[in-house]
Order: C-alpha cells, then sequence, then structure tokens
C-alpha cells in the first residue's frame, strides 16, 4: 500500500473519531522504504485495521446501549401516565363516595325535619283537645252547681212545707178547704224533686263520661309522648350511628388518600433515581467513549508520526515473545494472598453481625413465677402502688406486689356494661380500654372514679400506651397505630404505620421506645424519629405472654399455667446492651 493511500484511510479514521478533517504536518518526502520500514508498515496496517473493527464495534455497541436506554425511557414515561390515571380514577371514586354520603345524610335530615313537623302538629292538636274537653268540663262543673243550689233551696221549701203540714196538721180542722191545694203544692214539689234527680243523674252520668273520655285523651297523649320519645331516641342513635359511620368512612378515605398519596411520591422518586441512574450511566458511558476518542487520538498521532517520520517501533510493539513466568507466579502469589484476605473479611463481617444482633436484643433472666385467681386477666400495669390487672370478668384489680393480695377492685357501675382488657397506670391516673362500650377511660387510681372518656378510633382498638403526654392506642381494623393530643376529648391527633404488624396483644412507651407484643408472641422495639417508626430489635419470647410490662430493670408477663385452665404473673430481670 503507498503513503498516499495510507494518508487517506488515517485521515478518514481521524475524521470519523474527532468530526474534523485531519490536515498532518508537513513533512519532507521520506525516501524509499527499507525492508524493516515495510516489516513496521505492515505491523502498523494490521494493528490500524485492528483497532479500527474494534472502534465500530464499540461505536456499534453504544448505539445499541442509546437505543436501549431511549426504550426503558418510553417505558417509564408509560408506566408514569398508567400511574397518574389509576391515582385520577381512585381520586374521582372517591369524591363519588364522599358526594352520595353527603347526599345521604342531607336526605336524612329532610326525613327528620318532617317527622319533627308532624309531631308538632300532633301534640298541637291533641292540646287543643284537652283545651276543649277542660271548657266541657268546666260548663257541666258549672251546671251541676247550679243543680246543686236548686236542689239545697227545694230542699229548704220541702223542709218548709213539712213544718207547715205539721202545723195544718195541728189545725186539719181549720184548714180543711187548703188541703186540696196543699196536696196539689206537695205533689208538684214531688214532680220537681223527681225531676231533679233525673237531672242530676244524668249530669253525673255525663261527668263520669267526661272522666273517662279526659283519662282516655291522657293515656293516649302519655302514649303518643312516649312514641315520640322513642322515636327521637331511635333517631338520635341511628344519627350518631351514621355520625360515627361517616367520621369513620372519613378516616379510611384520609388514610387511603395518605397511602395513595405516599406511594405516588415513593413512585415518583423511584422513577426519578432510576431516570436519573439511566443519565448518569448515559453521561458516563459518553465520557467513557470521550476518553475513548481521546485516546485513539493520540494513538493514531503517534501512529502516523511512525509511519510518516520512519521512525523504528520499540521490541514491545513488534515482538510475539511470551512473557518471563516470574510475573505469572508473583499473580498467582497475589490472587492467593487476596483471596486469603477476602475470606477473613468475610468472616469478621460474620462475628460483627452476630454480636450486633445479640447486643440489639432484649435478654430476660427468670426470677419468680405466681400463680393468679383472675382467670380472665387481660392486660397487667405495674405503679408503685403495686400491680394493676384489667379483669375481663372482674373488672379493675390492684394487687400488692409482694403476696398478690388485692388491694382495690373497681368493678362496673350498676346497669353499665365494663369489661376491661388493657390498662397503663401512671403518676396522674390509669388509662383502661374498655371492649363493653369501645372507650378509653381515665379513672383515678384512689377513688376509682372515672376522670374522663374517649371513644375508640377504630371499631377493633387494641392496647393502651402512654408516653407521659400523649394517649396511644393500636386498630387492628385499619392496622394503625392512633396518637391523641393532649386533650384526648379532642380526638385523634395522627397515625402511624408500625412495619409488619397487623394485630398487637399489648404495648408501652419505655423511655424513647415503643415495646410491642404483637399477636404471634413477638417482642418489637420501635423508635419514633422524624414522623416515623423504626424496628429496633424483634424476638421470640420463652413462653407466649397475653401482656406485658416494663419497669424498674424488671419484665413482668401475664402468663398461661401449664395446664392451661389459669393464668400466671412471671418477672424477669431485664438487660439491654443497646
Amino acid at each position: 500500500m503507498e503513503n498516499n493511500e495510507i494518508d487517506r484511510q488515517l485521515g478518514e479514521l481521524w475524521k470519523k473519531v474527532s468530526g474534523k478533517e485531519y490536515v498532518p504536518d508537513q513533512a519532507p518526502s521520506a525516501p524509499r522504504f527499507s525492508e524493516a520500514q515495510a516489516e513496521t508498515v505492515q505491523y502498523l496496517r494490521n494493528s490500524f485495521s485492528k483497532t479500527e473493527e474494534e472502534w465500530k464495534r464499540l461505536l456499534a455497541a453504544k448505539d445499541s446501549a442509546i437505543r436501549d436506554l431511549g426504550v426503558q425511557l418510553d417505558e417509564l414515561r408509560a408506566h408514569l401516565g398508567e400511574m397518574k390515571q389509576h391515582y385520577q380514577e381512585a381520586r374521582e371514586r372517591m369524591i363519588n363516595e364522599e358526594q352520595a354520603s353527603a347526599l345521604g345524610l342531607e336526605e336524612s335530615g329532610r326525613i327528620l325535619e318532617l317527622q319533627k313537623k308532624n309531631h308538632a302538629r300532633e301534640l298541637l292538636l291533641l292540646k287543643e283537645l284537652l283545651e276543649r274537653s277542660k271548657a266541657e268540663l268546666s260548663s257541666l262543673s258549672g251546671r251541676l252547681d247550679a243543680l246543686r243550689a236548686e236542689r239545697d233551696e227545694w230542699r229548704v221549701k220541702f223542709n218548709a212545707s213539712g213544718a207547715e203540714k205539721a202545723d195544718l196538721k195541728d189545725a186539719a180542722d181549720a184548714l180543711e178547704k187548703k188541703l186540696g191545694d196543699s196536696k196539689e203544692a206537695v205533689e208538684r214539689t214531688l214532680a220537681e224533686l223527681l225531676s231533679e234527680r233525673r237531672v242530676r243523674r244524668e249530669a253525673e252520668e255525663k261527668i263520669k263520661e267526661s272522666e273517662k273520655k279526659a283519662a282516655e285523651l291522657q293515656a293516649r297523649l302519655d302514649d303518643a309522648r312516649a312514641v315520640w320519645e322513642a322515636e327521637r331516641k331511635e333517631w338520635r342513635e341511628l344519627w350518631d350511628r351514621e355520625r360515627s359511620v361517616w367520621e369513620t368512612h372519613r378516616q379510611e378515605f384520609s388514610i387511603w388518600e395518605s397511602r395513595l398519596r405516599a406511594e405516588r411520591e415513593a413512585w415518583t422518586a423511584k422513577l426519578k433515581e432510576e431516570e436519573g441512574k439511566g443519565l448518569e450511566y448515559a453521561a458516563g458511558l459518553a465520557n467513557t467513549l470521550k476518553e475513548s476518542s481521546q485516546w485513539s487520538e493520540k494513538v493514531t498521532q503517534i501512529l502516523k508520526l511512525y509511519a510518516l517520520k520512519g521512525v523504528q517501533l520499540p521490541q514491545v510493539f513488534v515482538s510475539a515473545d511470551a512473557p518471563s513466568a516470574s510475573p505469572a507466579r508473583i499473580g498467582r502469589g497475589l490472587a492467593r494472598t487476596a483471596a486469603a484476605a477476602l475470606a477473613g473479611l468475610l468472616l469478621m463481617g460474620a462475628a460483627a453481625w452476630r454480636i450486633q444482633a445479640y447486643r440489639s436484643l432484649v435478654h430476660l433472666e427468670p426470677l419468680d413465677r405466681r400463680s393468679l385467681e383472675v382467670p380472665g386477666a387481660a392486660g397487667i400495669s405495674v405503679s408503685e402502688e403495686g400491680v394493676w390487672l384489667a379483669g375481663w370478668d372482674k373488672g379493675l384489680l390492684l394487687k400488692d406486689a409482694k403476696d398478690l393480695s388485692t388491694l382495690r377492685l373497681y368493678a362496673a357501675a350498676p346497669g353499665e356494661p365494663f369489661k376491661p382488657v388493657s390498662v397503663s397506670a401512671f403518676a396522674g391516673g390509669i388509662w383502661i380500654l374498655d371492649m363493653a362500650q369501645l372507650r378509653f377511660i381515665r379513672k383515678n387510681p384512689d377513688s376509682g372514679k372515672t376522670v374522663e372518656s374517649v371513644k375508640t378510633p377504630g371499631p377493633a382498638p387494641q392496647g393502651t400506651a402512654w408516653d407521659g403526654y400523649n394517649l396511644w392506642s393500636f386498630d387492628a381494623a385499619t392496622a394503625l397505630l392512633y396518637r391523641y393530643g393532649i386533650d384526648p376529648a379532642a380526638g385523634v391527633e395522627a397515625s402511624f404505620e408500625l412495619p409488619g404488624l397487623t394485630a398487637v396483644s399489648a404495648m408501652q412507651w419505655s423511655g424513647r421506645q415503643l415495646w410491642v407484643l404483637d399477636a404471634g408472641g413477638r417482642l418489637k422495639r420501635f423508635s419514633f424519629a422524624e414522623g416515623k417508626f423504626r424496628e429496633i430489635s424483634s424476638q421470640k419470647l420463652g413462653k407466649p405472654a397475653a401482656s406485658f410490662w416494663v419497669r424498674g430493670g424488671y419484665f413482668w408477663t401475664l402468663e398461661k399455667n401449664a395446664a392451661g385452665t389459669g393464668m400466671e404473673l412471671a418477672r424477669y430481670k431485664l438487660k439491654i446492651f443497646g
């Protein structure tokens, strides 16, 4: 191959690599090649052809990688569009459900107002009827008084006539002529008395009928009032139930919305992370290609200089002899040394992991175990007064920590159900979970009086925990941990997720850590920071426990006895490394 042809091919390769024409330096015309120079040129041609093929292959791989990245970006954009569409559909469904609930509440309100108006109209009619009856009774009583007065007058007249009759009888001889008149007067008086008796009897009968009607009206009015009160109570219960259901739905909607928002943010962050990784990979690939192009340009310039100036290449470029055996042996020794060092690092890492796992667990040393005479005990709390037990059948009991004798018993009030399942005692009182009425109540430990009552946030509450400022509870229906505010009556302040927990047997705040005993009998510890809970340790207890309490370096548990017929109070020595 001639020198001009070599220059032309090198210039085309330079144009492919750098994107511009290569203008070589002016060099004096070289004399005719010698045999060694011809071999060097041949070697350079072969190296150049190999280098050209390698760079063509690298450029093809680069184009393929760029196409793959473009396809991946299109797929990510399509997936992001699908996620946006799903989020929009879920949001529309939630809005429609909220509108339906609002319409249902408005319809219930209209029906209730209509019932109120109807009852008011009925009460007005009954009042008018009662007033009319009262007026009739007053008129009849007036007529009765008038008849009685007339009867008294006639009685007086009759007495006077009797006296006159007696006088006339003494003077019968002198008054024979007036006897007929007296008889007629007496007959008329008797007729009037008989008519008076008849009128009086009729008046008494009418009075009795009026009293009977008044009693019937009063009974109807009482029945109507009782029915109205019952319906009012039912409507109030229905309204409270609907309001509770609506509040539960609202909380669920807010939870779903927060979860969807969290998932959307997680997906967005993941997409941004993947996109960033793709861009970093593309930038790294572009930098690699750029560096390779620069290196090829430098090699090409050197090769051109050697070819044009006829300089003899070093032996390393033209010799095909194999390297000596000594570097191979050195490489094998270094490989063995690196493998031994890697194995040592792996063993040290495994040992360090085991030590760290051992230090993160809670270590319990059994001290004593005593039987309890409270078969339905479900919750335990230890304070300075003693051991508080939540008994399903007996109520809240305070036991002496030394001999477990009963010091106090707070049972249910007459006519009021009370089923405590969890208790949390602190300096200012005792928080109790009452499953009979689905509420949290705070009692005075000295008097047993209920100081405060708060409804549970969900239908399946589990456990109570007091951190010194706030009341905490878990609900199995939503699998969320709820935190009440400083004033628990104001309602739930926030809700959180506990990783890997769907049901809780007992929980307690110990310092800044939340200790939880799940339904599977595993004791877990969580730390709370930046609005999230992080699991510190998780371990299986030696014996299944129904509840636990941590106080003063001791760990108390409620466990079933060996026969499975009663409960035992176990006490352990607590040791924590970290």
